[in-house]
């Protein structure tokens, strides 16, 4: 009896607590390293793009562990992060937004007209959201604010408006022009950025640029979209994903882009291109285990267009 009073106390005090209003962030850097804990020495598992929004779940002194937007947690510092309330958050979303579109880093300088490496405000990469300043471009260069409230120009070519870059089509071509952008680049554990990638980061980068959202990692990007089993692998399209793994178990163990004529491009050891045909001179012998189309599946579960997505627009 003593316990379903408490419960029915508990369920009361849950009804009548007044709600607590979600703390909202936004990194201030070009890209912020997610740690497995919180502490510099621990693992990288994941990074954050400037003005990517994410929410603040836990704080444990000089770090916090934020949820992105494709539900990953993981610990950032504090001090990489620009706190934002439930309103300044709306006005964000709603707010004339830049996302950076070249496919290598560009740098935003304190001049419109400068190009001295003393007048640089911050490097920026693929997929950095920054708020439109002003719409006037001077040189050549567009004003822009960065989340911290840094003001700087940047070329304006290396830049798109927000709602344009997440109302995009499926680009298989933009997509794979990405990957062949970073070709060469080493491997990086955790990473999810031009300057860095891991397997599942470099699918997640490439499809970012297509303002698609997947999942973090290999394993869950490989159950979603449609599947493709090993029989049928010769109906591959370019920009659907291969998986690779355990042959016997079916674990998943690493994640490419299909490209044409049997070739992909993937990041191991650095980014590069492989194909699965025995007979090709870039043959890589490792099981394919099943492919992943993304392409007619947006929507569905694990794959989010960035305009179909609440942390990014009011919808």
């Amino acid at each position: 009896m003593k316990q379903i009073s408490a419960i029915i106390l508990s369920l009361l005090f849950l009804t009548f607590m007044p709600a607590v209003a979600a703390e909202w962030a936004l990194p201030t850097l070009s890209i912020v390293n997610m740690r497995s804990e919180p502490r510099h020495s621990a693992e990288l598992a994941s990074q954050a793009l400037m003005g990517m929004p994410v929410k603040i779940i836990e704080r444990q002194g000089d770090w916090c562990l934020i949820e992105t937007p494709d539900s990953y947690r993981a610990w950032a510092e504090a001090d990489a992060l620009s706190v934002r309330s439930d309103s300044r958050m709306n006005d964000w979303r709603d707010s004339e937004r830049l996302v950076v579109t070249a496919v290598y880093t560009v740098r935003c300088y304190s001049k419109p007209s400068s190009r001295q490496v003393s007048d640089v405000v911050s490097d920026l990469v693929n997929g950095d959201i920054v708020e439109q300043a002003d719409a006037e471009t001077v040189d050549g260069r567009i004003s822009i604010l960065l989340p911290d409230g840094r003001k700087a120009w940047v070329d304006s070519d290396a830049v798109t408006p927000i709602r344009r870059w997440a109302m995009q089509d499926f680009d298989s071509q933009l997509i794979l022009d990405m990957a062949s952008s970073m070709m060469g680049q080493p491997y990086l554990w955790g990473g999810t950025s031009t300057k860095g990638v891991d397997c599942s980061g470099l699918v997640k980068v490439c499809y970012l640029a297509n303002s698609i959202i997947l999942p973090r990692d290999a394993a869950p990007q490989g159950r979603v979209g449609k599947h493709i089993s090993t029989d049928s692998l010769n109906e591959c399209k370019s920009g659907d994903l291969l998986f690779f793994g355990n042959g016997r178990t079916g674990r998943i163990t690493h994640v490419a882009i299909y490209d044409r004529d049997k070739q992909y491009i993937h990041s191991s050891g650095r980014v590069r291109r492989n194909s699965f045909d025995p007979n090709d001179s870039i043959y890589l012998g490792r099981p394919v285990l099943h492919a992943v189309r993304i392409d007619g599946h947006i929507g569905t579960q694990g794959i989010v267009r960035a305009a179909d997505h609440p942390w990014y627009f009011n919808l």
